[in-house]
């Protein structure tokens, strides 16, 4: 078969602004309709990548293009030098990772193959499609059948405790790196750990307590990895860890990690615009959360839920969980709480009111959020406190006043620096996209020149 490139005409990205504009759509809004970041279509638009032909043609669509954008894009035969106009398949077509396996054994092959092929066919992964109605199948499961015989290996490789307390230690290390640096620094070394150890640990010899454990710490490890593929753009294979990360909690019957699971889920839906799915998922987090009896999680699937009403600009059903979810934090006992929600403190919780105000477009009542979510450990967690201070910037730009804005959005860029988060660059351009009609001030056009480069970094 001929090797195709991509050729893309010079017009594409101006093209791409000017439809968006006169449809009068932010790059987050059309982020979400086409499920791409706002980072990776601000690169569009300034010529830093390449669309491939299926993205140019989900562009059209959403922008009513009628075709302009996809006649941009052309695929260039490296062995013939012709052209031809094909639109190139889904690249996950066949992948799987999506289903939730009906037996412990089906279900660790299934995360085994998934690690394996993003070891070894990245470059055929990285546009791995999301839908956020493929959660929908996997947590129903999740809430209402109980499959599992107790997981007990028979291979040859013999797995005790030391085996699954090294699985907690490495993903412990990996999960602080994430929280100081982001997902691009840590996420193909935790997919490889993975892959080489924790893939044939699975397939080998252990009891039903040593087997409930081992499934437990893969699964918090393969949930870790689903959430640094979210947060560097991989919506589409990070949905795929997460559906596995939940198969194996239920093999381990590991019932408070399930719901974190649920939880994160919702958090990627609410982020890609589906609020119907984001709202369902974290009322499935909650169910399990308080069959479980652990307050923190409940206080966290009850603000998520929030999160995704404010998305869908339900203002009352967002209020009313809102209370509910400071309920639950009141009374949640922060010493039992597993370890793996220490991040959920008051901080998180005042950050995630002000996201769900400024979906909502109150930018005045968001401010006073995003300001209480700034007492935190900035340096345990630099990439939440640049989340914060976009939070803080764009809360300020809602609220009429971009010099504000352009003032917290410089510290937001600052503290982007060395981060490896499409998250990240996301928020910002969310901001400068905000900012742009205020173009003639000079703490705007300060801000601009500031977060320029940060946006563009590869």
């Amino acid at each position: 078969m001929p090797r195709q490139n991509l050729a893309v005409n010079p017009t594409f990205g101006p093209r791409l602004r000017e439809l968006r504009i006169q449809r009068g759509l932010s790059l987050r809004r059309l982020g979400q309709q086409v499920h791409c970041s706002h980072g990776y279509l601000w690169d569009l638009e300034a010529g830093g990548k390449r669309p491939s032909a299926s993205v140019a043609a989900l562009l059209d669509a959403a922008l009513g293009a009628g075709g302009q954008l996809r006649a941009l894009v052309t695929s260039v035969s490296a062995d013939s030098g012709g052209l031809t106009a094909s639109v190139a398949a889904p690249v996950l077509d066949g992948l799987g990772g999506l289903e939730f396996a009906p037996d412990w054994r089906h279900g660790a092959e299934v995360a085994a193959e998934l690690w394996r092929r993003d070891m070894q066919r990245r470059d055929l992964l990285v546009g791995a499609g999301f839908s956020a109605a493929a959660f929908v199948a996997p947590a129903f499961r999740w809430l209402t059948v109980r499959l599992d015989e107790p997981p007990v290996g028979d291979g040859e490789r013999l797995v005790g405790q030391p085996d699954v307390d090294t699985i907690r230690q490495i993903t412990s290390v990996y999960r602080g790196l994430d929280n100081r640096y982001g997902g691009g620094h840590v996420r193909d070394g935790l997919v490889r750990f993975l892959d080489m150890e924790v893939a044939t640990l699975l397939r080998g010899r252990f009891d039903a307590g040593t087997g409930a454990a081992l499934f437990s710490a893969a699964a918090e490890a393969t949930q870790l990895a689903g959430w640094t593929s979210y947060d560097v753009g991989l919506h589409g294979l990070a949905q795929r860890y997460m559906v596995q990360a939940l198969r194996m909690a239920a093999t381990a019957g590991d019932r408070p990690l399930g719901a974190e699971i649920l939880a994160a889920m919702s958090h990627q839906a609410a982020y890609l615009g589906a609020s119907a799915e984001a709202v369902d998922l974290a009322r499935a987090a909650g169910r399990t959360a308080a069959e479980s009896g652990i307050a923190a999680i409940q206080a966290e699937s009850a603000v998520l839920e929030a999160q995704g009403h404010a998305v869908g600009g339900d203002e009352a059903a967002c209020a009313a969980a809102l209370d509910r979810a400071e309920r639950a934090f009141d009374r949640a006992e922060r010493t039992s709480a597993p370890q793996w929600i220490g991040y959920f403190d008051e901080a998180y919780l005042s950050a995630k009111f002000g996201h769900c105000f400024v979906a909502l477009g109150r930018g005045e009542t968001a401010a006073r959020f995003a300001v209480r979510s700034l007492e935190m450990d900035g340096h345990a967690y630099a990439r939440g406190r640049q989340f914060n201070l976009a939070l803080l910037a764009l809360a300020h730009a809602q609220a009429g006043d971009p010099e504000q804005a352009s003032v917290v959005g410089c510290q937001a860029a600052e503290a982007a620096e060395g981060l490896r988060s499409e998250r990240a660059r996301g928020y910002l351009a969310t901001l400068a996209d905000r900012l742009a009609p205020h173009a003639g001030l000079a703490a705007v056009q300060e801000f601009s020149h500031r977060v320029r480069p940060v946006i563009q970094a590869v």
